[in-house]
């Protein structure tokens, strides 16, 4: 899944835009990864001999491996070797960078290989070995604007990432988080995790998102944002923290936990008196506003709430989900 904070990492270099990096996940589905890219990726090819076996491309309607086995850059062998060898993900968005001329082929290479080395990340062998790869990601995706975060949270993005993934689709990525000490919602669910430490979790998008978002999470076409999006919503948000609970548990027999219902929170002014983190999350079809607010124990204040019914708050509420959107 390292195609999702491989974009995170070009947008904190600033390589890209965030509408740059957006249509990129929105067209990688529809495009296969290219010898040239994955010879590069191997170290078979410099982004100079692919730039130039593509000029000839231009020329001749010809294969990329035959030209390359032509002017003896690689061998039959190689070529068959990378068109069966397993590869990163990420490759492929940034070949759909380079397509839409963000970046050149050298651009990609040099960006690839900081990443690998930045991260840490190599030729993965086993389960463990993405896992730990996956937890040195959050660690790093926090480490660029937040420090002291805790353990748990750190677990609890971990799995969140594992279950988007699973369940909601792989076209993600995860922007830079930032304590905030006020939000106003859309629409949004919220359940709270207490027991020996508190752990309140919102989920905040626009109608149009949790749309989409429920469709892909039940395997449904919902047309309309109505209650049984919310409902879908609201599933996935107790299934997530029910699954967090669990593996806390295991972890730690000595810690306990209990889940509150989900509930409904739309059109809300949240106040944070306690350290609330917000990351925003980009799918294609718009922006998930995860919420974490925590605290030590269940005794702790939770933030405030207060139902924007005024006309003014309305619109407040209507400018900065206006700002949001032009980040998709």
């Amino acid at each position: 899944m390292y195609s999702q904070f491989f974009g995170n990492y070009l947008l904190s270099k600033q390589a890209v835009t965030t509408d740059q990096l957006v249509h990129a996940i929105q067209e990688q589905h529809t495009k296969h990864l290219r010898l040239g890219t994955l010879a590069m990726h191997a170290g078979l090819l410099t982004a100079l001999q692919v730039d130039n076996v593509v000029i000839r491309q231009t020329h001749e309607d010809r294969l990329f491996g035959e030209i390359a086995i032509e002017e003896g850059l690689l061998t039959e062998e190689q070529v068959e070797e990378l068109l069966n060898t397993q590869t990163p993900d990420y490759l492929l968005i940034g070949q759909t960078l380079v397509d839409d001329g963000v970046f050149t082929n050298t651009d990609l290479d040099k960006y690839i290989k900081s990443y690998q080395k930045e991260n840490e990340i190599s030729q993965l062998e086993s389960d463990k070995e993405q896992q730990e790869n996956l937890d040195a990601l959050v660690r790093n995706l926090f480490l660029i604007t937040l420090e002291n975060v805790p353990e748990y949270v750190l677990q609890y993005l971990n799995l969140l990432f594992n279950n988007l993934l699973r369940f909601i689709g792989e076209d993600f990525t995860p922007l830079n988080p930032s304590i905030v000490s006020e939000f106003v919602t859309g629409r949004c669910s919220s359940q709270v995790v207490k027991g020996d430490f508190q752990l309140t979790s919102y989920f905040d998008m626009t109608e149009d998102a949790a749309v989409a978002f429920a469709s892909r999470y039940v395997n449904d076409s919902f047309t309309e944002y109505d209650e049984y999006v919310q409902a879908s919503v609201e599933d996935f948000l107790n299934l997530h923290n029910g699954l967090f609970n669990v593996n806390i548990s295991n972890n730690n027999s000595e810690v306990s936990l209990q889940l509150d219902p989900p509930v409904s929170m739309d059109n809300t002014m949240i106040s944070c008196s306690t350290e609330t983190i917000l990351l925003p999350i980009i799918y294609p079809f718009g922006i998930i506003n995860l919420l974490i607010s925590i605290s030590e124990s269940e005794n702790s204040v939770l933030p405030e709430t207060k139902n924007l019914n005024s006309l003014e708050s309305l619109n407040n509420l209507e400018a900065l989900m206006n700002d949001l959107e032009k980040m998709s």
